[in-house]
């Protein structure tokens, strides 16, 4: 009745009470609905309304969703089931800043009528039109999902555009780089798309479809550029070198193709999926306006921790889409909400946007099934965009992504089949709490200083000027920690450990700080010299105290002002197998010998990663709850994941940290000093849970 009293004056309002008390009913419904927290942060940007009058760029959007279908000679009816009013719900629902709909999918037929491409062989509604119309009146972005240099129904009407295989057989699915396929039919058609005036354009099966190619128009190139006329076989001279020029044809291609559009067109914005990602480590040299990529369907969460830290310090606006199913014996099976919880909580950590991606059907229609999970896992991205997007990663941890070795390494042009063993090694940093970033060759050589310690993950051949960089760095004072056999014995000199025998397979017990690991791996003797400090104890049984024969897990040697650190033994492998935690605390044990000064660490029982960013002035520390069983292959989807224990975030800086919040909830926590230290207690994570430090 106070509330009332207060606002309603005067008998002349009386006959109002009753309104009044509907009104405030109604609104603490909504309020209630909402999840309103009038003591958090008010978003900055809570995703375009009918009001807002300004669509967003790509360089400016945090959330959307992707859909497609692949369209077929299987669709006869597109459009049949769609309507205008599918599209509002989806949009009113999930306030989304952009989505990508299907366009022309790998089988090269276009869902949409087309005067240029190969259509589908019947529509009932242009749905491209009508996925316009209602975008724009929602002030979203519209882009299209376009397959690139994969389009099987141009190479089979045209198969002289195709690429040609060693053995002189033309490729079935995939257009030669410098092939009539950009002039003919992959540039008119984005203009045809762009004068429909869509926002931009998400190219599909492009680099990491990309193959070597044998033909006329690859034989020019070749020859020009190498002076030879004979283009080399896999596994002939001059193989790496072919496969080197390949890659900078279909950046050629690329760079064609986007800068005929956006001569014609200056505001349609266009990435390459997976360009410069961890499919290609490389420096940006072509105009995309922004990097993207979807991370696998099984094992989501590593996969997306992954490739958001391949993305992230490339420069350009990013984004990472989470398939919204799995594949489970051949059927898709929904992921359920918190699993695409988890995934988002790895991108958004490390700055990026989100996207997920449901399928369409194949009239073109959407599956408005999941419409009620997209909303709540929408809103929960929403209330984290304010701390977490455009934030930037604190240098901690370096994992080296050398692309020297990558190269060396591949037999294709853009994949990511030999890069898994660092993947591996940043799972195991991940697991042990630790702060960590990816750095390619082209990123460590200007921002090495930046970082305590740098982890070189199995790697070998990593290039004469890059290994010299990097030993300054060590002679400087930095740390260098050199995980597995190979990657050690490419250091020799500068380890200072007698290599005796040749490395061997065998089942191996490695003993370190109170802990024990049993694996079956690659691993080496070595004798350490007296310079050296030994770490841990490699036997073949699983008493440390029986039997004479031991050798080191690790030796830590002087180099300069820095250290050098060398595992002898290859873990990739084995933390892939069986996900041991045994193997990831001795490995951790090892990190934290070489950088016991990390700026923030965790207490407390529960699976979590790490990570730490800065937004504007204050510091963001993300603490991600990574339970469930993404590593089983059992289990394709889960829906419960165990909250952690209570947490203790302990901060190691000079900086005097004034005030700590939990976010998205607005809850100030308290802040004790001990021993030079800060120590921040929070409460049990369920998901994702974000302290805002501010100074």
């Amino acid at each position: 009745m106070k509330i009332l009293n207060f606002i309603i004056k005067g008998n002349t309002l009386k006959l109002n009470i009753m309104k009044t008390k509907l009104f405030l009913f109604l609104s603490i419904f909504v309020l209630s609905l909402t999840e309103i927290n009038l003591s958090a942060h008010t978003p900055s940007t809570i995703g375009p309304s009918e009001n807002s009058g300004k669509t967003l760029r790509r360089s400016e959007s945090f959330l959307g969703f992707h859909f497609d279908f692949h369209a077929g000679m299987d669709c006869h009816e597109i459009g049949k089931r769609l309507t205008e009013g599918m599209i509002d719900s989806l949009l009113i629902l999930t306030k989304p800043d952009y989505i990508q709909v299907d366009c022309k999918g790998h089988a090269g037929y276009s869902s949409y009528p087309t005067r240029i491409g190969n259509q589908a062989p019947g529509f009932e509604k242009d749905i491209l039109d009508i996925f316009r119309k209602v975008t724009r009146k929602h002030h979203v972005a519209l882009y299209v999902h376009y397959s690139g240099v994969w389009d099987t129904r141009a190479m089979q009407l045209h198969p002289e555009w195709a690429i040609v295989h060693q053995d002189g057989s033309y490729d079935r699915d995939k257009a030669a780089y410098f092939g009539p396929y950009s002039d003919k039919l992959l540039i008119p058609q984005l203009k045809e798309i762009a004068a429909k005036d869509i926002d931009g354009a998400w190219i599909d099966g492009d680099c990491w479809s990309a193959i070597p190619d044998y033909s006329r128009y690859m034989q020019q190139f070749y020859t020009t550029e190498t002076g030879k006329k004979v283009m080399p076989k896999k596994g002939e001279e001059g193989y790496e070198e072919f496969l080197e020029l390949n890659r900078k044809a279909f950046r050629i291609y690329m760079k064609k193709y986007i800068d005929a559009i956006h001569q014609a067109y200056p505001e349609f914005q266009i990435t390459s999926n997976w360009s410069y990602s961890s499919m290609m480590p490389e420096k940006i040299d072509t105009p995309v306006d922004f990097l993207s990529g979807d991370v696998a369907g099984r094992n989501g969460v590593y996969s997306a921790a992954w490739e958001a830290r391949c993305l992230a310090l490339q420069g350009k606006p990013w984004d990472l889409m989470s398939w919204g199913f799995n594949y489970n014996q051949g059927l898709p099976s929904s992921k359920s909400l918190v699993m695409l919880q988890q995934e988002a909580a790895e991108v958004i950590a490390m700055g990026g946007g989100f996207q997920t991606y449901y399928q369409q059907n194949r009239d073109g229609s959407l599956k408005t099934i999941y419409f009620d999970q997209m909303a709540e896992l929408a809103s929960w991205c929403r209330d984290r965009q304010t701390f977490c997007h455009h934030s930037k990663p604190i240098p901690q941890i370096a994992l080296w992504y050398s692309t020297h070795a990558w190269k060396k390494a591949q037999s294709s042009l853009y994949t990511s089949e030999q890069s898994w063993r660092m993947a591996e090694t940043l799972n195991m940093l991940l697991d042990g709490r630790q702060t960590v970033e990816v750095l390619m060759d082209h990123y460590l050589e200007e921002h090495i200083n930046e970082y305590p310690l740098v982890v070189l993950p199995e790697w070998a051949e990593i290039g004469t000027e890059m290994k010299k960089i990097v030993l300054q760095y060590v002679e400087n004072g930095g740390n260098l920690l050199i995980s597995g056999v190979e990657a050690s014995q490419a250091f020799a000199n500068e380890i200072k450990v007698e290599l005796t025998e040749y490395p061997q397979n065998s089942n191996v017990f490695l003993f370190a700080d109170n802990e024990s690991a049993a694996l079956n791996t690659r691993w080496q003797k070595v004798i350490p010299s007296k310079e050296v400090v030994s770490f841990g104890v490699i036997k073949t049984c699983d008493d440390p105290n029986y039997g004479n024969e031991s050798y080191p897990v690790a030796t830590i040697a002087p180099y300069g002002k820095g250290k050098i650190a060398a595992i002898y033994c290859d873990l990739a492998e084995p933390y892939r197998s069986n996900r041991s935690s045994n193997v990831a605390a001795i490995f951790n044990s090892l990190v934290r010998t070489l950088h016991p000064e990390a700026l923030a660490t965790l207490e407390g029982n529960g699976r979590m990663h790490l990570v730490l960013a800065q937004k504007e002035d204050n510091w963001i520390v993300n603490i991600i709850n990574i339970d469930g069983e993404h590593n089983n292959n059992q289990v394709s989807v889960y829906d419960t994941v165990l909250p952690t224990g209570s947490v203790e975030l302990v901060m190691n800086t000079n900086r005097i940290i004034k005030k700590a919040v939990l976010q998205p909830e607005g809850k100030r926590l308290s802040i004790k000093k001990e021993k030079g230290k800060y120590i921040i207690p929070v409460p049990p994570v369920a998901i994702h849970s974000i302290v805002e430090l501010s100074f």
